[in-house]
Protein backbone atom coordinates (compact mmCIF):
# COMPACT_ATOMS: atom_id res chain seq x y z
CA UNK A 1 0.00 0.00 0.00
CA UNK A 2 2.82 2.42 0.53
CA UNK A 3 5.76 0.88 -0.87
CA UNK A 4 6.35 4.16 -3.09
CA UNK A 5 7.39 6.03 0.01
CA UNK A 6 10.41 3.62 0.51
CA UNK A 7 11.34 5.13 -3.19
CA UNK A 8 10.57 8.62 -2.48
CA UNK A 9 12.57 8.43 0.57
CA UNK A 10 15.76 6.77 -1.81
CA UNK A 11 14.49 9.31 -4.77
CA UNK A 12 15.64 12.40 -1.84
CA UNK A 13 18.75 10.44 -0.67
CA UNK A 14 19.53 10.20 -4.46
CA UNK A 15 18.98 14.02 -4.59
CA UNK A 16 21.22 14.66 -2.13
CA UNK A 17 23.96 12.80 -3.04
CA UNK A 18 23.69 13.91 -6.54
CA UNK A 19 23.19 17.43 -6.14
CA UNK A 20 26.43 17.50 -3.88
CA UNK A 21 28.53 15.81 -6.38
CA UNK A 22 27.65 17.82 -9.28
CA UNK A 23 27.53 20.90 -7.99
CA UNK A 24 30.81 20.33 -6.43
CA UNK A 25 32.86 18.80 -9.01
CA UNK A 26 31.52 19.06 -11.88
CA UNK A 27 34.26 20.22 -14.44
CA UNK A 28 33.99 23.69 -16.63
CA UNK A 29 31.75 24.21 -18.36
CA UNK A 30 29.71 21.41 -17.45
CA UNK A 31 29.11 23.28 -14.11
CA UNK A 32 27.48 25.92 -16.20
CA UNK A 33 25.09 23.90 -17.60
CA UNK A 34 24.45 22.27 -13.80
CA UNK A 35 23.91 25.69 -12.09
CA UNK A 36 21.08 26.08 -14.76
CA UNK A 37 19.36 23.11 -14.07
CA UNK A 38 20.10 23.68 -9.89
CA UNK A 39 18.23 26.95 -10.73
CA UNK A 40 14.74 25.89 -12.82
CA UNK A 41 15.04 23.13 -9.58
CA UNK A 42 14.93 25.85 -6.85
CA UNK A 43 12.27 27.43 -8.73
CA UNK A 44 9.92 24.13 -9.07
CA UNK A 45 11.17 23.21 -5.01
CA UNK A 46 9.47 26.90 -4.11
CA UNK A 47 6.78 26.74 -6.25
CA UNK A 48 6.15 23.10 -4.40
CA UNK A 49 6.00 25.26 -1.15
CA UNK A 50 3.54 27.54 -2.39
CA UNK A 51 1.21 25.18 -4.01
CA UNK A 52 0.70 23.05 -0.69
CA UNK A 53 0.50 26.30 1.28
CA UNK A 54 -2.80 26.83 -0.84
CA UNK A 55 -3.88 23.26 -0.34
CA UNK A 56 -3.38 23.46 3.62
CA UNK A 57 -4.93 27.07 3.74
CA UNK A 58 -1.81 28.73 4.93
CA UNK A 59 -1.43 32.20 4.42
CA UNK A 60 1.99 33.51 2.55
CA UNK A 61 3.84 36.88 3.11
CA UNK A 62 5.97 36.89 0.47
CA UNK A 63 7.61 34.11 -2.00
CA UNK A 64 11.05 34.18 -3.95
CA UNK A 65 11.62 31.60 -6.34
CA UNK A 66 15.07 32.79 -6.93
CA UNK A 67 16.95 35.40 -5.67
CA UNK A 68 21.18 35.61 -5.10
CA UNK A 69 22.62 35.62 -1.89
CA UNK A 70 25.81 36.67 -1.08
CA UNK A 71 26.42 33.88 1.96
CA UNK A 72 26.52 31.10 -0.68
CA UNK A 73 25.57 27.42 0.02
CA UNK A 74 27.47 24.25 0.79
CA UNK A 75 26.74 23.19 -2.72
CA UNK A 76 28.81 26.44 -3.71
CA UNK A 77 25.32 28.56 -5.10
CA UNK A 78 24.90 31.75 -5.22
CA UNK A 79 21.12 32.23 -5.13
CA UNK A 80 17.71 30.43 -3.52
CA UNK A 81 14.28 30.57 -3.00
CA UNK A 82 12.42 31.52 0.18
CA UNK A 83 8.35 31.02 1.33
CA UNK A 84 7.80 33.19 4.27
CA UNK A 85 4.49 32.64 5.76
CA UNK A 86 1.75 34.82 7.89
CA UNK A 87 1.29 34.21 11.25
CA UNK A 88 3.65 31.15 11.71
CA UNK A 89 3.29 31.04 14.95
CA UNK A 90 -0.30 29.49 14.39
CA UNK A 91 1.15 26.74 11.88
CA UNK A 92 0.29 23.00 12.76
CA UNK A 93 2.35 20.28 13.33
CA UNK A 94 0.71 18.77 9.94
CA UNK A 95 0.57 21.54 7.69
CA UNK A 96 4.60 22.17 8.32
CA UNK A 97 5.09 18.34 7.61
CA UNK A 98 2.99 18.66 4.10
CA UNK A 99 4.49 22.35 3.21
CA UNK A 100 8.09 21.10 4.26
CA UNK A 101 8.31 17.91 2.63
CA UNK A 102 6.13 19.05 -0.49
CA UNK A 103 9.06 19.32 -2.86
CA UNK A 104 10.46 15.76 -2.21
CA UNK A 105 6.60 14.16 -2.92
CA UNK A 106 5.65 16.27 -5.75
CA UNK A 107 8.83 16.33 -7.64
CA UNK A 108 8.40 12.41 -7.60
CA UNK A 109 5.21 11.53 -8.82
CA UNK A 110 6.15 14.77 -11.36
CA UNK A 111 9.59 13.18 -12.44
CA UNK A 112 7.87 9.30 -12.60
CA UNK A 113 5.38 10.82 -14.64
CA UNK A 114 7.86 12.54 -17.03
CA UNK A 115 9.63 9.29 -17.72
CA UNK A 116 6.56 7.77 -18.66
CA UNK A 117 6.42 10.31 -21.15
CA UNK A 118 9.19 9.78 -22.13
CA UNK A 119 8.57 6.07 -23.18
CA UNK A 120 6.22 7.33 -25.97
CA UNK A 121 7.64 6.85 -29.36
CA UNK A 122 5.11 9.08 -30.91
CA UNK A 123 7.10 12.33 -28.21
CA UNK A 124 8.38 15.19 -30.42
CA UNK A 125 12.15 15.59 -29.96
CA UNK A 126 11.52 18.79 -28.67
CA UNK A 127 9.43 17.93 -26.06
CA UNK A 128 11.76 14.93 -25.47
CA UNK A 129 14.51 17.22 -24.21
CA UNK A 130 12.34 19.74 -22.36
CA UNK A 131 10.94 16.43 -20.47
CA UNK A 132 14.62 15.15 -20.08
CA UNK A 133 15.94 19.21 -18.65
CA UNK A 134 12.78 19.21 -16.19
CA UNK A 135 13.64 15.78 -14.71
CA UNK A 136 16.93 16.30 -14.09
CA UNK A 137 16.17 19.58 -12.64
CA UNK A 138 13.77 17.65 -10.10
CA UNK A 139 16.71 15.40 -9.03
CA UNK A 140 19.13 18.14 -8.02
CA UNK A 141 16.24 19.90 -5.96
CA UNK A 142 13.68 17.63 -4.87
CA UNK A 143 15.28 16.90 -1.04
CA UNK A 144 13.86 19.42 1.45
CA UNK A 145 16.61 21.60 2.61
CA UNK A 146 17.58 21.83 6.29
CA UNK A 147 14.94 24.70 7.01
CA UNK A 148 12.53 22.80 5.85
CA UNK A 149 12.84 20.13 8.29
CA UNK A 150 13.52 22.73 11.38
CA UNK A 151 10.98 24.33 10.71
CA UNK A 152 8.58 21.15 10.66
CA UNK A 153 9.92 20.63 14.46
CA UNK A 154 9.75 23.92 15.27
CA UNK A 155 6.05 23.50 14.51
CA UNK A 156 6.10 20.52 16.56
CA UNK A 157 7.41 21.84 19.63
CA UNK A 158 4.94 24.92 19.28
CA UNK A 159 2.36 23.59 20.77
CA UNK A 160 3.75 19.26 21.18
CA UNK A 161 0.40 18.67 22.98
CA UNK A 162 -1.73 19.37 19.51
CA UNK A 163 1.38 17.97 17.67
CA UNK A 164 0.63 14.47 19.50
CA UNK A 165 -3.26 14.67 18.97
CA UNK A 166 -2.44 14.98 14.90
CA UNK A 167 -0.44 12.00 15.27
CA UNK A 168 -2.76 9.78 16.69
CA UNK A 169 -5.84 11.29 14.52
CA UNK A 170 -3.51 10.59 11.20
CA UNK A 171 -2.08 7.04 12.89
CA UNK A 172 -6.11 6.49 13.12
CA UNK A 173 -6.89 7.24 9.77
CA UNK A 174 -3.62 4.90 7.78
CA UNK A 175 -4.29 2.30 9.99
CA UNK A 176 -8.11 2.22 9.30
CA UNK A 177 -7.98 3.01 5.73
CA UNK A 178 -4.88 0.44 5.09
CA UNK A 179 -7.63 -2.14 7.12
CA UNK A 180 -10.10 -1.65 4.43
CA UNK A 181 -8.48 -2.13 1.79
CA UNK A 182 -6.60 -4.81 2.43
CA UNK A 183 -9.88 -7.16 4.00
CA UNK A 184 -12.10 -5.73 0.93
CA UNK A 185 -9.34 -6.11 -1.31
CA UNK A 186 -9.93 -2.97 -2.89
CA UNK A 187 -8.07 -2.11 -5.93
CA UNK A 188 -6.97 1.16 -5.98
CA UNK A 189 -5.79 2.83 -9.33
CA UNK A 190 -3.17 5.56 -8.33
CA UNK A 191 -1.54 6.16 -4.92
CA UNK A 192 -3.05 9.54 -4.85
CA UNK A 193 -6.36 7.75 -4.05
CA UNK A 194 -5.13 6.54 -0.84
CA UNK A 195 -3.56 9.52 0.44
CA UNK A 196 -7.07 11.31 -0.33
CA UNK A 197 -8.66 8.80 1.54
CA UNK A 198 -6.46 9.26 4.51
CA UNK A 199 -7.01 13.13 5.02
CA UNK A 200 -11.44 12.21 4.70
CA UNK A 201 -10.63 9.67 7.30
CA UNK A 202 -8.32 12.22 9.25
CA UNK A 203 -10.95 14.94 9.34
CA UNK A 204 -13.70 12.42 9.89
CA UNK A 205 -11.89 11.27 13.24
CA UNK A 206 -11.42 14.77 14.21
CA UNK A 207 -14.57 15.94 13.30
CA UNK A 208 -16.09 12.87 15.10
CA UNK A 209 -13.87 13.09 18.64
CA UNK A 210 -15.01 17.12 18.51
CA UNK A 211 -18.81 16.06 18.66
CA UNK A 212 -18.36 13.32 21.51
CA UNK A 213 -16.96 16.09 23.34
CA UNK A 214 -19.45 18.30 22.79
CA UNK A 215 -21.77 15.41 23.50
CA UNK A 216 -20.05 14.59 27.39
CA UNK A 217 -19.75 18.24 27.76
CA UNK A 218 -23.84 18.72 27.17
CA UNK A 219 -24.48 15.92 29.30
CA UNK A 220 -22.35 16.86 31.92
CA UNK A 221 -24.35 20.08 32.28
CA UNK A 222 -27.60 18.72 31.71
CA UNK A 223 -27.12 15.96 34.33
CA UNK A 224 -25.32 17.27 37.15
CA UNK A 225 -26.50 21.05 36.63
CA UNK A 226 -23.13 22.40 36.41
CA UNK A 227 -21.48 25.07 33.88
CA UNK A 228 -18.19 22.81 32.65
CA UNK A 229 -16.45 25.41 30.67
CA UNK A 230 -14.69 23.66 27.23
CA UNK A 231 -11.17 24.96 28.71
CA UNK A 232 -11.29 21.88 30.93
CA UNK A 233 -8.86 20.78 33.50
CA UNK A 234 -7.76 18.24 31.44
CA UNK A 235 -6.82 21.01 28.36
CA UNK A 236 -8.68 20.50 25.35
CA UNK A 237 -6.81 19.75 22.31
CA UNK A 238 -6.84 23.09 20.80
CA UNK A 239 -4.49 25.34 19.38
CA UNK A 240 -2.69 27.34 22.04
CA UNK A 241 -1.78 30.92 22.05
CA UNK A 242 1.98 29.67 21.76
CA UNK A 243 4.62 32.22 21.02
CA UNK A 244 8.10 30.86 19.21
CA UNK A 245 11.28 32.11 19.81
CA UNK A 246 12.25 33.78 16.74
CA UNK A 247 14.57 33.08 14.57
CA UNK A 248 16.38 34.21 11.19
CA UNK A 249 14.60 31.68 9.18
CA UNK A 250 11.31 31.17 11.34
CA UNK A 251 9.51 31.11 8.41
CA UNK A 252 10.88 30.57 5.65
CA UNK A 253 11.11 27.73 3.59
Amino acid sequence: MFEEIIFMVGFAVFSIIISYVLLKFAPNPLDKFIRVLAALGIIIHELCHGLMCLLTNTRIRSMKLLVRSEEGSKFGLRYGGRVELKDYEKLTFLQALLIGFAPIYISFWLFFFLWQQLKNPGLDVGIFYIYLFVMMSLVLSAAPSFADVLAVFGAFHFDWRYSLYQISLLFLSVTTVWLVIAYYKIQVFHEIVTYVSIFVGYYGFKTGFKGLKGIYLHYLRKRRGLFVSRKTKTKSLTRGRITPVKTRDEAQW
